[in-house]
């Protein structure tokens, strides 16, 4: 099992984007000297709920200020950017850091969004295929030459090109059943989200397990990847008090069709909130349900920075125990 991190970035009435900003360069360059693996930064859009517009822009500057962990984003959302831009921008951060950059790629979760960046909602399945198929072909033989309902053009070089073999670690995150679908077709390893079920994660996990069997894909091979939020606090319910307010906003825009206390608990429940054995449990339980090999996790419910790091010491230790 192999640990890392992820950024949400969310703001609210408790932390403005300065801080949100400066904790997660001081948290990235804290724990580069640990033995956490990498660090994912999310993307959005228009509202509070996370403030990086530009994951790739933001793993270049953390890539930076760091010496040995990976570094990437956790869901560029592909349908809304140029696809040979993104390849640009992957193949260059993996050259500037001697392949310590990883490409987390999403479809596009907000119709507004692709309302907003001009794209056609209506091929939107198509057009987000179509965009991955330009950038893996950059990243893995440095050219591309799509002919296409979205993209036509001659043949190019897209430079510089990559640095590690065959392009920088990618990776999906699981929207949906038609992108977990096509991602088992093609053996990409998925990103599971914090906020759905442990069921639904399960249903997609197995899903992609019949797939990616019947095309031949080795699943030992594949390396899902799992989102937990972490708040942990013996005093139980401060955590899970903390942890409300954090991703309230959030699961109001983002589950706009389901009763918000019950997905609150829902989410608080299955997610490492709570005392000690509240974590330890719902964490191995979440890790069960969809057989992820890797584990990302996220602090920033917490509100108090000293106990981040403390609880980042505490995951620490135990990778050191146990999982190396």
């Amino acid at each position: 099992m192999k640990f890392g991190l992820f950024f949400l970035n969310f703001i609210n009435s408790t932390i403005v984007q300065e801080q949100s900003i400066a904790r997660m360069q001081e948290i990235t360059e804290y724990v580069d000297k640990l033995n956490f693996e990498q660090i994912l930064v999310y993307e959005n859009h228009f509202s509070g709920n996370g403030i990086v517009g530009a994951p790739l822009t933001v793993s270049g500057f953390l890539l930076g200020l760091t010496e040995k962990i990976k570094i990437g984003s956790l869901n560029h959302v592909i349908t809304t950017h140029h696809p040979v831009r993104i390849a640009e921008e992957a193949c260059l951060l993996d050259q500037l850091s001697e392949g310590r950059f990883i490409l987390g790629l999403s479809d596009c979760e907000k119709k507004d969004e692709m309302h907003f960046f001009n794209r056609p909602d209506k091929y939107q399945q198509q057009l987000f295929e179509q965009c991955y198929e330009i950038i893996n072909d950059a990243l893995t033989t440095g050219y591309c030459n799509p002919d296409n309902d979205f993209y036509s053009f001659p043949k190019i070089s897209v430079n510089p090109h990559a640095y590690t073999q065959g392009g920088p670690r990618r990776y999906v995150t699981a929207t949906s059943h038609y992108v977990v679908e096509w991602a088992a077709q093609k053996g990409i390893p998925l990103i599971f989200k914090w906020d759905d079920s442990n069921d639904v994660r399960h249903e997609y996990e197995e899903r992609y397990k019949i797939i990616a069997d019947k095309q031949g894909i080795d699943l030992s091979a594949i390396d899902h990847q799992l989102m937990i939020l972490v708040n942990f606090n013996e005093d139980s319910q401060k955590a899970k008090e903390e942890t409300r307010a954090f991703i309230s906003n959030y699961v109001s825009e983002m589950h706009p069709d389901e009763n918000l206390e019950k997905k609150l608990e829902e989410i608080i429940t299955e997610n490492a909130v709570g005392d000690y054995m509240e974590c330890i449990t719902a964490a191995k339980l979440a890790i069960e349900k969809c057989g992820a090999k890797s584990v990302l996790l996220s602090f920033e419910p917490m509100n108090d920075l000293m106990s981040q790091k403390n609880t980042i010491d505490i995951v620490n230790d135990n990778i050191r125990k146990y999982h190396m």
